[in-house]
């Protein structure tokens, strides 16, 4: 029996990223005998594992497959496993109107659940005249790194006082001197 040509087999690291994973489960599918291997000699060093072409294209298709669109028919009633459920309207008979009556719920519902500040924590971050580094970071869009080099090159006048304290109008000045509103 004559060895199969193994010049056309691919590597591990050729395998893996034909189907799109990782070499260790290259490893185990051949281990698993879902991909075969063979040992390619090398000219200087121990034989190279190789694997199989047909076998990888195999995996990489299997991979690849989308699954099939599932969809809820109309005037149908969905149980959504914590007791309560959702009656999908027969006239959301188009693909279209069902994901605008989802997309509209959902926007709802996240509406619903997110917190409006309250006008006493805008008002009182905007009265400060004081800026801690962390604040002045946020309120300018910069980081803290170039904050701190602003401050050692003397562009930006502070205080420290147990940290970097910066005036909301100095900050104002640095953002006008280079260029931002």
């Amino acid at each position: 029996m004559t060895p199969p040509e193994l010049n056309d087999w691919l590597t591990k690291q050729q395998a893996a990223e034909a189907i799109g994973v990782s070499t260790k489960t290259i490893e185990a599918w051949a281990q698993a005998k879902k991909l075969q291997q063979a040992s390619r000699p090398q000219a200087h060093g121990p034989a190279l594992a190789v694997f199989h072409p047909e076998d990888v294209a195999r995996l990489a298709s299997e991979r690849r497959t989308v699954p099939a669109a599932f969809v809820v028919p109309a005037g149908t009633d969905v149980g959504r496993g914590n007791g309560r459920s959702l009656a999908v309207p027969a006239h959301a008979t188009g693909g279209a109107e069902l994901f605008r009556e989802f997309l509209g719920a959902a926007v709802q519902a996240i509406a619903a659940a997110t917190p409006v500040p309250t006008s006493e924590k805008t008002s009182e971050s905007s009265q400060k005249w004081v800026l801690t580094l962390a604040e002045a970071a946020a309120a300018s869009g910069w980081s803290r790194t170039y904050l701190r080099r602003a401050i050692a090159e003397g562009r930006l006048p502070a205080e420290r006082d147990g940290g970097w304290k910066i005036r909301r109008d100095d900050l104002q000045q640095l953002r006008c001197r280079a260029g931002l509103p």
